[in-house]
């Protein structure tokens, strides 16, 4: 049983860097190394905040709908 978890371990390494290709697709081309566009976002309390007020952050957006 434990040859077959190795085993099974390895194979599904393998096959999640044989899947990364690695490659941009062409319509992002365009945005790459170039600044994010200073967008207005708004928060659950209403209060607006700018991309640049978190420059030299880490900033996660979380784009979800419920739709």
């Amino acid at each position: 049983m434990r040859f077959f978890s190795v085993g099974l371990a390895i194979w599904l390494v393998l096959a999640f860097l044989s899947a990364q290709t690695g490659q941009v697709p062409d319509s992002l081309k365009p945005y790459i190394g170039k600044p994010v566009p200073d967008v207005v976002m708004i928060d659950l309390d209403g209060k607006k905040h700018k991309i640049s007020d978190f420059k030299g952050k880490v900033l996660l957006l979380n784009f979800w709908s419920p739709h």
